[in-house]
Parts: C-alpha cells; structure tokens; sequence
C-alpha cells in the first residue's frame, strides 16, 4: 500500500531525512520512535504532503502512483489521513460541518453524489456514540477551547468518519514517541 524508497526530505533546505525506507501492507500497524528532531513529524508530513517540505530523493509511493507531485488534497481524498500533533482552531465551522464538507469534497473527488443527509447524519451518530462523544461537542467550533484530550479525541472522530486506507497518528499523546 505504502512504500517508500531511499527518502530524503528536509524543510527551508535543512535536510532532516536521509535515506528513509519503509514499507507498509494493508491491515499492518508501524509504530516509528526516536527522539525529537528524528524526523518522525517530518515523514509524517512528507507523506501527506505538506508542502513546506521537499523530496530531494528517493520516493513515496501510495497504491502504486507516487505521490511526489500530488496536491496534499488529493492524497486526503485518496485516503491519506494525518492526525496532527497541534490540531488548528477553525472558529464558527462547527465539527459537524467540518466532517459533512471533508466527506463530500472526496466523495465529490472521486466522482460520487454528497453523502445523503440522513445516511450522513447516521454515520455521525454511529461514530459519536463509538467514541462515547457528547451530542454537544459536534456543535462547538473545530478545536475551539478543546483540551487536548478533545482535540485528540475530535481527530479520532474524523478518522473513524472518514475511514482512510492509511492514517498517520502524529504523536497522539504528549511524550508518546519517547
């Protein structure tokens, strides 16, 4: 699903990565530690594509197509998933709003109606209550005044809606890489 070959990447020309290889298979699990300024956030960002970051060799290749010149957008609609270590506050877009735009922009990239109303308002509910999220946390504005548990728990929520093939969980608890 994921391979990637010989990778070095860094960011305002600081080379940070040199010569990562990796591959992952589909229903696999990889745990990558090390300490700060090893690099994890850096592989993590490369993959999704952030693009204060630059590939100066090797390569990522996602599902056979390499992903060096793909829009950060269209690896999320291709069901690339990053959690991010310090989630951004988005005041008056509500997380319920945020999902249903998420969803439909990929259903939308990948050629498909938006999700129906109801089918949607089902999918909430069914991943709210996997969580044990309060009903009331889904009107409030995306990581606005959220603890960090929320924060943490809100990009849980997004994942579970919006199931990707590969999520990439960047440090989701302070101190968990060491």
């Amino acid at each position: 699903m994921l391979k990637i070959k010989n990778l070095h990447a860094g960011v305002e020309g600081k080379k940070i990565l040199k010569g990562v290889n990796l591959e992952v298979n589909p229903g696999e699990i990889h745990a990558i530690m090390g300490p700060n300024g090893s690099g994890k956030s850096t592989l993590a960002s490369v993959i999704a594509g952030k693009e204060d970051f630059e590939i100066t060799k090797g390569s990522v290749v996602f599902e056979g197509e390499d992903l060096e010149e793909v829009a950060p957008e269209e690896r999320a609609h291709k069901g690339i998933f990053l959690s991010f270590q310090y989630p951004v506050e988005i005041p008056g877009v509500t997380v319920t709003n945020f999902m249903k735009t998420a969803i439909n922009e990929s259903r939308k990239a990948r050629g498909q109606e938006d999700m129906p109303a109801n089918e949607m308002l089902k999918r909430i509910r069914e991943k709210s209550e996997l969580l044990d999220i309060d009903r009331k946390f889904l009107s409030r504005s995306l990581n606005e005044g959220f603890s960090g548990g929320e924060k943490k728990r809100n990009e849980i929520f997004q994942m579970a809606m919006l199931e990707p093939k590969l999520a990439i969980l960047d440090e989701t608890d302070s101190g968990l890489d060491i």
